[in-house]
């Protein structure tokens, strides 16, 4: 229907929120709270805080357009426009992570994952700005950065509980 667009994008806005509110949280638990971040915790940081703040960005943005233009051309527009910043991000990420050299922290799971979710998002909003003008495929598409979002907030919850690695030697014990 017309109206599940709206309480799509309603409930992204809701949960992006909170996923921006809770890396507060997570940015004061354990070592973190006393300034020990990792290069691998800062961008998670970085993903989660952007990742929700795109979702925010992205599922506001009909809204704003729908009552001003033709409704398929609003999601030809949203749908190119996100299309656009997911290319920029990804570019952005892969340049990071490289110049970082994080991704044997990151995983090479976790990294193909993420990479393969941002792809199809880029690919899925392409396809909807081209050819379909589909509510339901640009909600997808925003959906995953509140997928990408959850997931960069629970890998720094649990590397927060990890224990660090320890500076100081084991004892002699001879």
């Amino acid at each position: 229907t017309t109206m599940a667009w709206e309480s799509a994008l309603g409930s992204v806005i809701e949960v992006a929120i909170a996923l921006a509110g809770f890396s507060g949280i997570v940015a004061a638990v354990g070592r973190r709270g006393a300034g020990h971040w990792s290069p691998v915790d800062q961008l998670l940081l970085r993903v989660l805080l952007t990742a929700a703040g795109a979702a925010l960005a992205f599922a506001f943005l009909p809204f704003l357009l729908i009552d001003v233009i033709d409704p398929s051309l609003v999601w030809r527009s949203c749908s190119g426009l996100h299309a656009t910043f997911v290319f920029g991000i990804l570019l952005h990420r892969f340049r990071e992570v490289s110049v970082l050299g994080v991704t044997q922290a990151l995983g090479k799971r976790a990294t193909a994952f993420m990479f393969v979710g941002s792809s199809t998002a880029f690919m899925v909003s392409v396809s909807n700005a081209l050819w379909f003008a589909s509510s339901s495929l640009y909600v997808v598409a925003i959906v995953w950065h509140v997928v990408s979002a959850f997931l960069s907030f629970v890998a720094l919850l649990l590397n927060a509980w990890a224990q660090p690695p320890d500076a100081t030697p084991p004892p002699d014990n001879r």
